[in-house]
């Protein structure tokens, strides 16, 4: 487990507990009010989510005391190494979900740089990056040290990214049920990647990988047209070993 960057002067826990509580809740809002209540299409949906996140980041960032570049830059070399681990894995569960219809040529091109690249980088941020940083940043403010010490900074932040990510996703009107768990799984692995690598690079570059591969494979991403079977966009065949839901 690598450390993450911490500013000089540990800024107060509870500015960062007020943090997590606003990501949490803008992370569900930004989801429910545009694809839930104002059935926004996914194009329009990603640059509002792309436009939330960034500010969030920032705002945290500026806050805590932190540059950008200083985050981006620390461990990345491990990051880089890990990225592929975590998002090969991903790519691979993809690979066993039906396949729909592939984009190719331009339409290809302009989808991995849309939603490969900056939906794949947002929730990467989103879901991973920020309440992994903002829970390690709550720990060492609070000066926990030793074995409790150790065993919070290796579970809190992953619970706090698994939090994030479920209700993130019960924004969606197609994730309230079964199909949480293995959403959480796969979000949550590129969390511990960040955690073990010490590098925001590899969540968000998994994430990336994640998205590409689905394109490639042909399975939709969310926001999904309401009223749309599951096994239309291929979850629900993957987690019910490829039988109809009832």
């Amino acid at each position: 487990m690598a450390a993450v960057p911490v500013p000089d002067s540990a800024a107060p826990w509870v500015g960062s507990l007020l943090w997590l509580i606003a990501l949490m809740v803008s992370s569900f809002v930004v989801t429910w009010v545009c694809t839930d209540r104002l059935g926004m299409r996914r194009t329009p949906y990603i640059g509002v989510l792309a436009l939330m996140t960034a500010a969030l980041g920032a705002g945290y960032l500026a806050w805590l005391g932190v540059g950008a570049a200083d985050l981006l830059t620390a461990n990345w070399v491990w990051g880089l190494l890990g990225a592929p681990v975590a998002g090969l894995f991903l790519a691979l569960a993809i690979r066993r979900l039906p396949g729909g219809q592939r984009l190719t040529g331009r339409r290809l091109t302009a989808a991995l740089g849309w939603e490969a690249l900056v939906y794949g980088t947002t929730e990467g941020v989103l879901l991973s990056v920020l309440p992994v940083l903002m829970t390690w940043q709550m720990i060492h403010s609070l000066g926990w040290s030793g074995p409790g010490g150790v065993i919070a900074r290796g579970t809190l932040p992953i619970a706090a990214s698994l939090a994030v990510i479920v209700v993130h996703h019960l924004g969606y009107w197609e994730y309230r049920n079964h199909l949480l768990r293995p959403i959480a799984l796969g979000c949550g692995l590129m969390s511990v990647a960040y955690l073990v690598t010490g590098s925001p690079i590899a969540p968000m570059l998994a994430h990336v990988i994640s998205h590409a591969a689905s394109l490639y494979h042909g399975a939709e991403m969310p926001p999904h047209t309401r009223g749309a079977a599951p096994e239309s966009y291929g979850l629900e065949s993957a987690s019910s070993g490829g039988r109809s839901p009832r």
